[in-house]
């Protein structure tokens, strides 16, 4: 207990002779961080589950269930969309008398536009599990497909209840 412990210095650590002592033998005056630097070597990109961040992802890392889950997503948007506006087309351009017409039209459109959304939500849900892959494409896609089942089955509900209502 009595002896003083001197700190550890880490065997990195310049080792600099104290100055002004003259039995000690002349070094040459090198700045340390020259002495005691690595080679440089050309900077690289930033390196992420194991790929450079650099170069684009490769067929293997790529998820193309993800990828096919977000387009069939924005195809199911684009089929509501589409359908929406040609229901708007046929009430302002034909009399209430088509009304079957009307609802061909909903019903068609609102089939095909939760068929992709199933298999948006579908693809996306096989994308997310894909270890090793990008999963940004595959969440986007299990949102989209969500959503768009979600607002097709209250549209659905909204009709039922509606045509109970009024008639």
């Amino acid at each position: 207990m009595s002896d003083p412990q001197q700190p550890q210095v880490p065997p990195y650590a310049p080792q600099m002779p104290p100055q002004g002592f003259p039995d000690q033998p002349h070094h040459p005056a090198q700045p340390p961080s020259a002495q005691y630097a690595a080679p440089r070597q050309p900077a690289q990109g930033y390196v992420l589950n194991g790929q450079s961040m650099q170069t684009a992802p490769s067929g293997a890392t790529a998820n193309p269930a993800g990828r096919t889950g977000l387009i069939l997503g924005f195809v199911a948007l684009a089929i509501s969309l589409v359908t929406g506006i040609a229901v708007q087309v046929l009430i302002r351009t034909a009399d209430y008398s088509m009304f079957g017409a009307y609802s061909v039209v909903n019903g068609i459109g609102s089939l095909l536009a939760l068929g992709a959304a199933v298999a948006a939500l579908i693809l996306g849900l096989i994308g997310i599990r894909r270890v090793g892959a990008p999963h940004a494409a595959a969440g986007i896609a299990v949102g989209i497909g969500i959503a768009q089942i979600i607002s097709i089955l209250f549209g659905w509900l909204s009709t039922v209840v509606g045509s109970f209502l009024y008639f």
